[in-house]
């Protein structure tokens, strides 16, 4: 399962990716834009039995399409709490996603944050890599 040196490595393995901060958390960006953020415990952020979750990470994602595809998902590793209803961010758990699928979220992420030219970029790269 995943933890934050698993973020750090797959964050800094994107084009033009560097360590940040928002609201005073770490967080990795691309051109002054974070991509994924480690979330501070919340008093809104709690399981099924009421324990306040730990270990996560808020990612971005395309639209409310695709944050509502993954927190119905029934894996487990995404959710989302009433402090994100507006947004297209999306929860992830770390301990309980595969690095793996973690890597996949991320780049989404980094996708939807980047400048569209360098994610066409990226993206070329890629498919060359293929």
């Amino acid at each position: 399962m995943a933890t934050w040196a698993d973020v750090e490595r797959i964050a800094l393995g994107l084009p033009e990716t560097e360590p940040t901060t928002a609201w005073g958390r770490p967080a990795f960006g691309v051109r002054g834009a974070w991509f994924v953020l480690d979330r501070a415990p919340r008093p809104d952020a709690v399981d099924e039995d009421g324990e306040r979750l730990t270990g996560l990470v808020v990612l971005h994602v395309e639209d409310e399409e695709a944050k509502l595809r993954l927190a119905a998902d029934d894996s487990g590793h995404f959710l989302t709490t009433p402090h994100f209803a507006r947004s297209r961010m999306i929860l992830v758990r770390l301990a309980q996603i595969p690095v793996d699928e973690l890597a996949e979220v991320m780049v989404e992420s980094w996708l939807v944050r980047a400048p569209k030219t360098l994610a066409r970029q990226y993206l070329a790269s890629v498919e060359g890599d293929r």
